[in-house]
Protein backbone atom coordinates (compact mmCIF):
# COMPACT_ATOMS: atom_id res chain seq x y z
CA UNK A 1 0.00 0.00 0.00
CA UNK A 2 0.87 3.39 -0.67
CA UNK A 3 1.80 5.18 2.63
CA UNK A 4 -0.07 9.02 2.81
CA UNK A 5 1.08 11.90 4.30
CA UNK A 6 -0.19 11.86 8.64
CA UNK A 7 -2.14 14.99 9.47
CA UNK A 8 1.50 16.16 11.47
CA UNK A 9 3.48 16.00 8.54
CA UNK A 10 0.87 17.99 6.32
CA UNK A 11 0.64 20.52 9.32
CA UNK A 12 4.33 20.90 9.20
CA UNK A 13 4.44 22.31 5.90
CA UNK A 14 6.18 25.77 6.20
CA UNK A 15 4.11 27.60 3.13
CA UNK A 16 2.40 27.10 0.03
CA UNK A 17 2.76 28.84 -2.74
CA UNK A 18 0.03 30.79 -3.99
CA UNK A 19 -2.20 30.32 -7.31
CA UNK A 20 -1.21 33.87 -9.20
CA UNK A 21 -0.11 32.61 -12.66
CA UNK A 22 -2.52 32.20 -15.88
CA UNK A 23 -1.71 30.41 -19.11
CA UNK A 24 -0.94 32.96 -21.26
CA UNK A 25 1.22 33.78 -18.34
CA UNK A 26 3.46 30.25 -18.71
CA UNK A 27 4.07 31.23 -22.26
CA UNK A 28 5.40 34.12 -21.38
CA UNK A 29 7.60 32.56 -18.61
CA UNK A 30 8.51 30.18 -21.30
CA UNK A 31 9.05 31.91 -24.43
CA UNK A 32 10.39 35.15 -22.54
CA UNK A 33 13.27 32.91 -20.61
CA UNK A 34 13.84 30.72 -23.92
CA UNK A 35 14.33 33.95 -26.46
CA UNK A 36 15.95 35.81 -23.85
CA UNK A 37 19.44 37.86 -24.87
CA UNK A 38 21.43 35.19 -25.81
CA UNK A 39 20.64 35.44 -29.80
CA UNK A 40 22.04 38.91 -29.80
CA UNK A 41 25.24 37.93 -27.63
CA UNK A 42 26.78 34.99 -29.12
CA UNK A 43 24.86 34.55 -32.36
CA UNK A 44 27.69 35.52 -34.20
CA UNK A 45 30.08 33.09 -32.80
CA UNK A 46 27.52 30.10 -33.45
CA UNK A 47 27.22 31.54 -37.50
CA UNK A 48 30.83 31.79 -37.26
CA UNK A 49 31.38 28.01 -36.52
CA UNK A 50 28.51 26.67 -38.48
CA UNK A 51 27.55 29.07 -41.12
CA UNK A 52 23.95 30.48 -41.51
CA UNK A 53 22.92 26.53 -42.86
CA UNK A 54 24.65 24.91 -40.42
CA UNK A 55 23.27 27.11 -37.53
CA UNK A 56 20.10 26.33 -38.97
CA UNK A 57 20.19 22.80 -38.99
CA UNK A 58 21.45 22.67 -35.42
CA UNK A 59 19.19 24.66 -33.79
CA UNK A 60 15.99 22.79 -36.41
CA UNK A 61 17.59 18.91 -34.61
CA UNK A 62 17.81 20.29 -31.22
CA UNK A 63 14.51 22.13 -31.21
CA UNK A 64 12.55 19.08 -32.33
CA UNK A 65 14.70 17.05 -29.53
CA UNK A 66 13.91 19.70 -27.13
CA UNK A 67 10.33 19.56 -27.63
CA UNK A 68 10.12 15.57 -27.06
CA UNK A 69 11.54 16.38 -24.05
CA UNK A 70 9.41 19.30 -22.93
CA UNK A 71 6.04 16.87 -24.15
CA UNK A 72 7.54 14.95 -21.01
CA UNK A 73 7.89 17.94 -18.71
CA UNK A 74 4.37 18.47 -19.58
CA UNK A 75 2.89 15.61 -18.23
CA UNK A 76 5.25 15.63 -15.71
CA UNK A 77 3.87 18.90 -14.74
CA UNK A 78 0.23 17.56 -14.65
CA UNK A 79 0.91 14.91 -12.41
CA UNK A 80 3.49 16.39 -9.99
CA UNK A 81 2.61 20.23 -9.74
CA UNK A 82 4.64 21.89 -7.50
CA UNK A 83 7.62 24.38 -6.72
CA UNK A 84 10.82 22.64 -7.49
CA UNK A 85 10.15 21.42 -10.87
CA UNK A 86 12.42 17.95 -11.57
CA UNK A 87 14.16 18.04 -8.24
CA UNK A 88 10.34 16.66 -7.34
CA UNK A 89 10.85 14.47 -9.69
CA UNK A 90 14.22 13.12 -8.94
CA UNK A 91 12.66 12.19 -5.41
CA UNK A 92 10.15 9.95 -6.99
CA UNK A 93 12.97 8.19 -9.13
CA UNK A 94 15.65 7.98 -5.84
CA UNK A 95 14.96 9.71 -2.98
CA UNK A 96 16.22 12.48 -0.92
CA UNK A 97 19.87 11.78 -2.72
CA UNK A 98 18.76 11.88 -5.94
CA UNK A 99 16.38 15.24 -5.31
CA UNK A 100 19.29 16.91 -3.82
CA UNK A 101 21.63 16.16 -6.62
CA UNK A 102 19.12 17.37 -8.96
CA UNK A 103 17.84 20.55 -6.73
CA UNK A 104 21.81 21.27 -6.75
CA UNK A 105 22.04 20.75 -10.40
CA UNK A 106 19.15 23.34 -10.94
CA UNK A 107 20.55 25.66 -8.89
CA UNK A 108 23.72 25.40 -10.87
CA UNK A 109 21.90 26.37 -13.88
CA UNK A 110 19.86 29.28 -12.83
CA UNK A 111 23.21 30.54 -10.98
CA UNK A 112 25.15 30.38 -14.28
CA UNK A 113 21.96 31.91 -16.39
CA UNK A 114 21.21 34.61 -14.02
CA UNK A 115 25.05 36.06 -14.75
CA UNK A 116 24.72 35.44 -17.43
CA UNK A 117 21.75 38.11 -17.92
CA UNK A 118 23.35 40.38 -15.29
CA UNK A 119 26.83 40.45 -17.47
CA UNK A 120 24.78 41.04 -20.99
CA UNK A 121 22.49 43.76 -19.84
CA UNK A 122 25.69 45.65 -19.00
CA UNK A 123 26.69 45.08 -22.13
CA UNK A 124 23.62 45.53 -24.26
CA UNK A 125 22.73 48.91 -22.17
CA UNK A 126 26.19 50.34 -22.96
CA UNK A 127 25.57 49.81 -26.68
CA UNK A 128 22.71 51.43 -27.03
CA UNK A 129 23.73 54.43 -24.64
CA UNK A 130 28.23 54.06 -25.15
CA UNK A 131 28.14 57.07 -22.54
CA UNK A 132 27.16 54.72 -19.72
CA UNK A 133 29.81 52.23 -20.63
CA UNK A 134 32.41 54.02 -17.36
CA UNK A 135 35.70 53.37 -17.04
CA UNK A 136 37.51 49.47 -17.70
CA UNK A 137 38.24 48.09 -13.65
CA UNK A 138 39.89 45.12 -14.74
CA UNK A 139 40.15 42.13 -17.41
CA UNK A 140 39.49 38.62 -17.47
CA UNK A 141 39.65 35.94 -19.60
CA UNK A 142 40.22 38.78 -22.31
CA UNK A 143 37.67 41.44 -21.87
CA UNK A 144 37.42 43.88 -20.22
CA UNK A 145 34.70 44.37 -17.23
CA UNK A 146 33.72 47.89 -16.80
CA UNK A 147 32.40 50.10 -14.17
CA UNK A 148 29.15 51.24 -15.71
CA UNK A 149 28.25 47.44 -16.38
CA UNK A 150 28.70 46.39 -13.28
CA UNK A 151 26.23 49.81 -12.05
CA UNK A 152 23.82 48.33 -14.69
CA UNK A 153 23.70 45.26 -13.58
CA UNK A 154 22.96 45.94 -10.29
CA UNK A 155 20.46 48.32 -11.15
CA UNK A 156 18.22 45.81 -12.84
CA UNK A 157 19.20 43.27 -10.62
CA UNK A 158 17.48 45.83 -7.39
CA UNK A 159 14.59 46.85 -9.84
CA UNK A 160 13.51 42.76 -10.82
CA UNK A 161 13.74 42.09 -7.06
CA UNK A 162 12.05 44.15 -6.22
CA UNK A 163 8.96 43.74 -8.53
CA UNK A 164 9.00 39.87 -7.52
CA UNK A 165 9.12 40.19 -3.70
CA UNK A 166 5.73 42.16 -4.19
CA UNK A 167 3.89 38.64 -5.38
CA UNK A 168 4.30 36.42 -8.39
CA UNK A 169 1.15 37.68 -10.15
CA UNK A 170 2.74 41.26 -10.45
CA UNK A 171 5.90 39.97 -12.17
CA UNK A 172 4.08 37.35 -14.57
CA UNK A 173 1.70 39.93 -15.83
CA UNK A 174 4.82 42.53 -15.96
CA UNK A 175 6.39 39.58 -18.02
CA UNK A 176 2.97 38.87 -20.29
CA UNK A 177 3.21 42.39 -21.64
CA UNK A 178 7.01 43.17 -22.34
CA UNK A 179 6.67 39.39 -24.27
CA UNK A 180 3.82 40.74 -26.37
CA UNK A 181 5.90 44.00 -26.82
CA UNK A 182 9.04 42.18 -27.85
CA UNK A 183 7.09 39.78 -30.25
CA UNK A 184 5.92 43.24 -32.13
CA UNK A 185 9.23 43.95 -32.43
CA UNK A 186 10.68 41.33 -33.19
CA UNK A 187 8.23 41.33 -36.56
CA UNK A 188 9.15 44.45 -37.40
CA UNK A 189 12.65 44.00 -37.61
CA UNK A 190 12.36 40.30 -39.56
CA UNK A 191 9.72 41.97 -42.28
CA UNK A 192 12.90 44.45 -42.20
CA UNK A 193 15.65 42.10 -43.16
CA UNK A 194 14.06 40.58 -45.71
CA UNK A 195 13.50 43.43 -47.86
CA UNK A 196 17.25 44.04 -47.49
CA UNK A 197 18.28 40.68 -47.90
CA UNK A 198 20.95 39.00 -50.34
CA UNK A 199 20.73 35.74 -50.54
CA UNK A 200 24.66 35.37 -52.17
CA UNK A 201 25.43 36.42 -48.54
CA UNK A 202 24.22 33.08 -47.39
CA UNK A 203 27.29 31.14 -48.90
CA UNK A 204 28.90 28.51 -47.97
CA UNK A 205 25.37 27.58 -45.94
CA UNK A 206 28.30 25.43 -43.51
CA UNK A 207 31.54 25.97 -43.80
CA UNK A 208 34.48 23.88 -43.77
CA UNK A 209 36.85 21.89 -46.62
CA UNK A 210 35.43 18.82 -45.69
CA UNK A 211 32.22 16.63 -44.67
CA UNK A 212 33.81 16.02 -41.53
CA UNK A 213 34.73 19.38 -40.81
CA UNK A 214 31.43 20.63 -41.72
CA UNK A 215 29.73 17.80 -39.47
CA UNK A 216 32.23 19.15 -36.71
CA UNK A 217 30.68 23.16 -37.17
CA UNK A 218 27.27 21.46 -36.80
CA UNK A 219 27.66 19.61 -33.47
CA UNK A 220 29.49 22.46 -32.13
CA UNK A 221 26.23 24.35 -32.64
CA UNK A 222 24.27 21.48 -31.41
CA UNK A 223 25.64 21.17 -28.42
CA UNK A 224 24.26 24.45 -27.17
CA UNK A 225 20.98 23.85 -28.28
CA UNK A 226 19.69 22.82 -24.85
CA UNK A 227 20.99 26.75 -23.65
CA UNK A 228 19.17 28.07 -26.71
CA UNK A 229 15.83 25.65 -25.60
CA UNK A 230 16.39 25.49 -22.07
CA UNK A 231 14.30 28.11 -20.62
CA UNK A 232 11.02 25.71 -20.91
CA UNK A 233 11.51 24.11 -18.02
CA UNK A 234 11.08 27.41 -15.91
CA UNK A 235 7.70 26.77 -16.08
CA UNK A 236 7.73 23.52 -14.13
CA UNK A 237 9.37 24.73 -11.01
CA UNK A 238 6.45 27.18 -10.79
CA UNK A 239 3.33 24.69 -11.42
CA UNK A 240 2.31 25.39 -8.10
CA UNK A 241 1.41 28.46 -8.72
CA UNK A 242 -0.51 27.57 -11.44
CA UNK A 243 -4.00 29.62 -11.26
CA UNK A 244 -5.41 27.40 -14.70
CA UNK A 245 -5.64 23.66 -15.38
CA UNK A 246 -2.60 21.46 -16.18
CA UNK A 247 -3.43 21.08 -19.68
CA UNK A 248 -3.45 24.96 -20.56
CA UNK A 249 -0.18 24.84 -18.84
CA UNK A 250 1.15 22.25 -21.37
CA UNK A 251 -0.04 23.35 -24.52
CA UNK A 252 1.55 26.64 -23.68
CA UNK A 253 4.96 24.87 -23.06
CA UNK A 254 4.76 23.92 -26.66
CA UNK A 255 3.26 26.81 -27.93
CA UNK A 256 6.46 28.63 -26.44
CA UNK A 257 8.89 26.15 -27.96
CA UNK A 258 7.54 26.10 -31.40
CA UNK A 259 7.24 29.77 -31.38
CA UNK A 260 10.74 29.90 -30.61
CA UNK A 261 12.31 27.92 -32.98
CA UNK A 262 10.68 29.72 -35.95
CA UNK A 263 12.33 32.66 -34.45
CA UNK A 264 15.80 31.61 -33.98
CA UNK A 265 16.11 30.06 -37.50
CA UNK A 266 14.50 32.87 -39.38
CA UNK A 267 16.91 35.41 -37.53
CA UNK A 268 20.10 32.85 -38.59
CA UNK A 269 19.00 33.24 -42.15
CA UNK A 270 17.71 37.08 -42.25
CA UNK A 271 20.46 38.44 -40.23
CA UNK A 272 23.33 36.18 -42.00
CA UNK A 273 21.77 37.82 -45.20
CA UNK A 274 21.95 41.17 -44.92
CA UNK A 275 26.22 41.33 -45.14
CA UNK A 276 28.70 38.84 -46.67
CA UNK A 277 29.81 36.13 -44.21
CA UNK A 278 33.55 37.47 -43.78
CA UNK A 279 32.05 40.62 -42.41
CA UNK A 280 28.98 39.04 -40.57
CA UNK A 281 31.95 37.21 -38.43
CA UNK A 282 33.77 39.86 -37.50
CA UNK A 283 30.67 42.16 -35.92
CA UNK A 284 30.68 42.02 -32.05
CA UNK A 285 26.61 42.21 -32.09
CA UNK A 286 25.71 41.19 -35.68
CA UNK A 287 22.42 40.28 -34.71
CA UNK A 288 22.00 44.01 -34.72
CA UNK A 289 25.36 45.91 -36.34
CA UNK A 290 24.00 43.71 -39.90
CA UNK A 291 21.08 46.09 -40.22
CA UNK A 292 23.01 49.29 -39.42
CA UNK A 293 25.63 48.62 -42.07
CA UNK A 294 23.09 46.94 -44.78
CA UNK A 295 20.85 50.08 -44.28
CA UNK A 296 23.04 52.77 -44.13
CA UNK A 297 21.12 53.75 -40.56
CA UNK A 298 21.15 52.56 -36.84
CA UNK A 299 17.88 53.14 -36.41
CA UNK A 300 16.71 49.56 -36.63
CA UNK A 301 19.91 48.28 -35.18
CA UNK A 302 18.51 50.51 -32.37
CA UNK A 303 15.20 48.68 -32.48
CA UNK A 304 17.06 45.37 -32.33
CA UNK A 305 19.56 46.41 -29.11
CA UNK A 306 15.93 47.71 -27.27
CA UNK A 307 14.02 44.30 -28.12
CA UNK A 308 17.45 42.34 -27.01
CA UNK A 309 17.70 44.71 -23.82
CA UNK A 310 13.74 43.63 -23.09
CA UNK A 311 14.64 40.25 -23.98
CA UNK A 312 17.14 39.95 -21.23
CA UNK A 313 14.81 41.47 -18.65
CA UNK A 314 12.32 39.04 -19.18
CA UNK A 315 14.59 36.07 -19.37
CA UNK A 316 15.96 37.50 -15.92
CA UNK A 317 12.70 37.45 -15.03
CA UNK A 318 11.69 34.08 -15.09
CA UNK A 319 15.24 32.63 -13.84
CA UNK A 320 14.92 34.77 -11.04
CA UNK A 321 11.51 33.38 -10.46
CA UNK A 322 12.38 29.51 -11.34
CA UNK A 323 15.93 29.51 -9.30
CA UNK A 324 14.13 31.15 -6.05
CA UNK A 325 11.56 28.19 -6.14
CA UNK A 326 14.43 25.81 -6.78
CA UNK A 327 15.96 26.92 -3.60
CA UNK A 328 12.93 27.42 -1.75
CA UNK A 329 11.50 23.70 -2.46
CA UNK A 330 15.30 22.75 -1.15
CA UNK A 331 14.78 24.46 1.71
CA UNK A 332 10.92 23.16 2.12
CA UNK A 333 11.93 19.99 1.90
CA UNK A 334 15.00 20.29 4.73
CA UNK A 335 17.70 19.55 1.97
CA UNK A 336 19.18 23.27 2.31
CA UNK A 337 19.05 25.75 5.50
CA UNK A 338 15.43 25.72 6.18
CA UNK A 339 15.43 29.62 5.67
CA UNK A 340 15.49 28.98 2.48
CA UNK A 341 11.49 27.46 2.74
CA UNK A 342 9.97 30.72 4.27
CA UNK A 343 6.90 32.03 2.29
CA UNK A 344 6.38 35.70 3.05
CA UNK A 345 3.01 36.02 4.65
CA UNK A 346 2.08 39.10 3.30
CA UNK A 347 2.71 38.50 -1.04
CA UNK A 348 3.18 34.31 -0.66
CA UNK A 349 6.92 34.43 -2.17
CA UNK A 350 9.98 32.74 -1.32
CA UNK A 351 11.90 35.74 0.40
CA UNK A 352 14.78 34.65 1.16
CA UNK A 353 15.11 32.05 -1.89
CA UNK A 354 14.62 35.42 -3.94
CA UNK A 355 16.94 37.50 -2.31
CA UNK A 356 20.01 34.68 -2.55
CA UNK A 357 19.51 34.32 -6.58
CA UNK A 358 19.29 37.95 -6.43
CA UNK A 359 22.38 38.28 -4.76
CA UNK A 360 24.42 35.70 -6.96
CA UNK A 361 23.17 37.75 -9.74
CA UNK A 362 25.01 40.87 -8.49
CA UNK A 363 27.97 38.62 -8.02
CA UNK A 364 27.79 37.02 -11.42
CA UNK A 365 28.71 40.90 -13.15
CA UNK A 366 32.17 40.39 -11.54
CA UNK A 367 33.03 37.76 -14.17
CA UNK A 368 32.50 39.79 -16.97
CA UNK A 369 31.53 38.86 -21.04
CA UNK A 370 34.45 36.75 -21.29
CA UNK A 371 32.84 33.76 -18.88
CA UNK A 372 29.39 33.95 -21.14
CA UNK A 373 30.07 31.50 -23.27
CA UNK A 374 31.66 29.36 -20.91
CA UNK A 375 28.01 29.90 -19.24
CA UNK A 376 26.03 28.82 -22.43
CA UNK A 377 28.15 25.13 -22.29
CA UNK A 378 27.47 25.02 -18.20
CA UNK A 379 23.69 25.57 -18.59
CA UNK A 380 23.32 23.32 -21.97
CA UNK A 381 25.00 20.38 -20.08
CA UNK A 382 23.27 20.51 -16.41
CA UNK A 383 19.83 20.88 -18.81
CA UNK A 384 20.63 18.05 -20.39
CA UNK A 385 21.12 16.33 -17.62
CA UNK A 386 17.77 17.52 -15.53
CA UNK A 387 15.87 16.32 -19.10
CA UNK A 388 17.08 12.74 -18.27
CA UNK A 389 15.53 12.64 -14.73
CA UNK A 390 12.53 13.98 -16.10
CA UNK A 391 11.88 11.20 -18.90
CA UNK A 392 12.86 8.49 -16.26
CA UNK A 393 10.76 9.90 -13.99
CA UNK A 394 7.63 9.84 -15.90
CA UNK A 395 8.09 6.30 -17.23
CA UNK A 396 7.85 5.16 -13.68
CA UNK A 397 5.21 7.32 -13.06
CA UNK A 398 3.22 5.94 -16.10
CA UNK A 399 4.26 2.25 -14.92
CA UNK A 400 2.79 3.04 -11.05
CA UNK A 401 -0.34 4.91 -12.16
CA UNK A 402 -1.12 3.21 -15.10
CA UNK A 403 -4.63 3.96 -14.30
CA UNK A 404 -4.24 7.61 -13.74
CA UNK A 405 -5.09 9.88 -16.65
CA UNK A 406 -3.52 13.34 -16.09
CA UNK A 407 -4.76 16.72 -17.72
CA UNK A 408 -2.01 16.46 -20.13
CA UNK A 409 -0.62 13.58 -21.90
CA UNK A 410 2.47 12.88 -24.20
CA UNK A 411 1.16 12.33 -27.85
CA UNK A 412 2.31 8.96 -28.99
CA UNK A 413 2.66 7.84 -25.21
CA UNK A 414 6.02 5.55 -24.18
CA UNK A 415 7.74 5.10 -27.81
CA UNK A 416 7.90 9.11 -27.86
CA UNK A 417 9.16 9.33 -24.17
CA UNK A 418 11.98 6.91 -24.87
CA UNK A 419 12.98 8.99 -28.18
CA UNK A 420 12.82 12.08 -25.62
CA UNK A 421 14.95 10.29 -23.57
CA UNK A 422 17.38 9.31 -25.76
CA UNK A 423 17.46 12.91 -27.25
CA UNK A 424 18.32 14.31 -23.65
CA UNK A 425 20.85 11.32 -23.30
CA UNK A 426 22.38 12.80 -26.29
CA UNK A 427 22.05 16.36 -25.78
CA UNK A 428 23.93 15.88 -22.42
CA UNK A 429 27.11 14.20 -24.06
CA UNK A 430 27.14 16.73 -27.01
CA UNK A 431 27.05 19.38 -24.17
CA UNK A 432 29.60 17.94 -22.18
CA UNK A 433 32.36 16.82 -25.07
CA UNK A 434 31.89 19.59 -27.51
CA UNK A 435 33.82 22.29 -25.25
CA UNK A 436 36.65 19.94 -24.86
CA UNK A 437 37.07 19.61 -28.77
CA UNK A 438 37.74 23.46 -29.25
CA UNK A 439 40.05 23.34 -26.56
CA UNK A 440 43.05 21.97 -28.18
CA UNK A 441 42.70 19.20 -25.73
CA UNK A 442 43.58 21.30 -22.54
CA UNK A 443 40.58 20.94 -19.61
CA UNK A 444 37.84 23.21 -20.38
CA UNK A 445 36.65 26.25 -17.75
CA UNK A 446 33.69 24.45 -18.14
CA UNK A 447 34.36 20.94 -16.56
CA UNK A 448 36.27 22.89 -13.79
CA UNK A 449 33.34 24.93 -12.86
CA UNK A 450 31.02 21.81 -13.02
CA UNK A 451 33.45 20.32 -10.77
CA UNK A 452 33.58 23.08 -8.17
CA UNK A 453 30.02 23.05 -7.76
CA UNK A 454 30.03 19.48 -7.60
CA UNK A 455 32.40 19.85 -4.77
CA UNK A 456 30.26 22.60 -3.03
CA UNK A 457 27.32 20.47 -2.65
CA UNK A 458 29.29 17.51 -1.26
CA UNK A 459 30.70 19.22 0.95
CA UNK A 460 27.36 21.02 1.87
CA UNK A 461 25.37 17.45 1.82
CA UNK A 462 28.30 16.43 4.31
CA UNK A 463 27.53 19.64 7.16
CA UNK A 464 24.16 18.73 6.22
CA UNK A 465 23.99 14.71 6.63
CA UNK A 466 22.45 14.63 9.61
CA UNK A 467 19.58 16.65 9.63
CA UNK A 468 19.02 15.50 6.36
CA UNK A 469 18.27 12.05 7.20
CA UNK A 470 16.65 12.93 10.16
CA UNK A 471 13.60 13.50 7.94
CA UNK A 472 11.39 10.66 6.78
CA UNK A 473 10.82 10.05 2.96
CA UNK A 474 7.04 9.90 3.67
CA UNK A 475 7.52 13.36 5.52
CA UNK A 476 9.94 14.82 2.74
CA UNK A 477 7.49 13.95 0.01
CA UNK A 478 4.78 15.50 1.72
CA UNK A 479 7.19 18.29 1.97
CA UNK A 480 8.19 18.54 -1.62
CA UNK A 481 4.68 18.31 -2.94
CA UNK A 482 3.73 20.86 -0.86
CA UNK A 483 1.52 18.73 1.83
CA UNK A 484 -0.79 17.20 -1.30
CA UNK A 485 1.08 14.81 -3.09
CA UNK A 486 1.35 11.01 -2.07
CA UNK A 487 4.54 9.39 -1.26
CA UNK A 488 5.79 6.82 -4.05
CA UNK A 489 5.06 3.10 -4.52
CA UNK A 490 9.21 2.61 -3.67
CA UNK A 491 9.45 4.31 -0.45
CA UNK A 492 6.64 2.24 1.88
CA UNK A 493 9.28 0.87 3.48
CA UNK A 494 10.28 4.32 4.70
CA UNK A 495 7.06 5.04 6.36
Amino acid sequence: MKPTATASVAGSIPGRLAPAISGPQYFALAFGCIVGVAWIVVLGSLVARAGPGGTAIALSIGGVAVLLVALCYAEMAARRPAAGGELVYAFDLGGSGAAYATGWTLALIYTATCAFEAISIGQLVGLLFPALQGPELYRLLGHEVRLGGILIGLGCALGLWLLNVQGARGSAAAQQWTTYVRLGFMLIFLLVALAYADPANLDPPIPGATASAKFIAVLAVLGTAPFWYGGFNVVATATEEAATSMAVVGRALVFAILASGVFYIALVLAVSALVPPTQLAALELPAAQAFEIAMGTSVVAKLVLVTAILGNLTAWNALLMAGSRVYFALGRARLSPAALGRVNAGTGVPGVALALVSLISVLGLLLGKGFVLPLVNIASACFGVTYIVTCLALLKRRRDESDTVPAFRVPGGRPVILAALLAAIAITLVALVQPWLVSGGSIPVEWLTIAAWVVLSGVLWWNMRQAITAVPEAERAALLGGGRTPVPEWQGSCA
